[in-house]
């Protein structure tokens, strides 16, 4: 139960895919036999599956193009629009700590796991 709660989403998107690939197989197959039909000529699976694996490498390499194409857009965005850099962060959590301390909480541990528990000690 554990392992379908961690990697449910991956199975879904793997039914859908496999799903949909399906479902464009067998469309596709009642086109394509229909198209030998109406030529005159005889249906086999080679020139079919042929076109099968052709349609979806064009299909696949559209989307695959349209992704990384998003993808770059997107990291270039956010390295011109968003330039936040480390220092930038560990001084806001110094100042954070600051008045955490002032208020009289005392200084925070930094939780399991936290990038802090492991980090070098801030600048004074």
């Amino acid at each position: 139960m554990r392992n379908l709660r961690r990697w449910g989403a991956v199975y879904v998107l793997i039914l859908l895919f496999l799903g949909s690939w399906l479902g464009q197989f067998f469309t596709q197959l009642s086109e394509f036999r229909s198209e030998q039909q109406a030529h005159g000529e005889p249906f086999t699976w080679s020139s079919y599956m042929a076109s099968f694996f052709a349609s979806t490498f064009e299909n696949w390499q559209s989307e695959w193009l349209q992704l990384v194409f998003q993808a770059v857009l997107l990291l270039a965005a956010k390295h011109l629009l968003f330039q936040a850099d480390a220092e930038d962060l560990e001084r806001i959590e110094r100042k954070i700590d600051t008045i955490h301390e002032h208020v009289g909480a005392g200084r925070p541990e930094p939780a399991e796991g936290d990038d802090a528990a492991i980090g070098p000690e801030p600048r004074t």
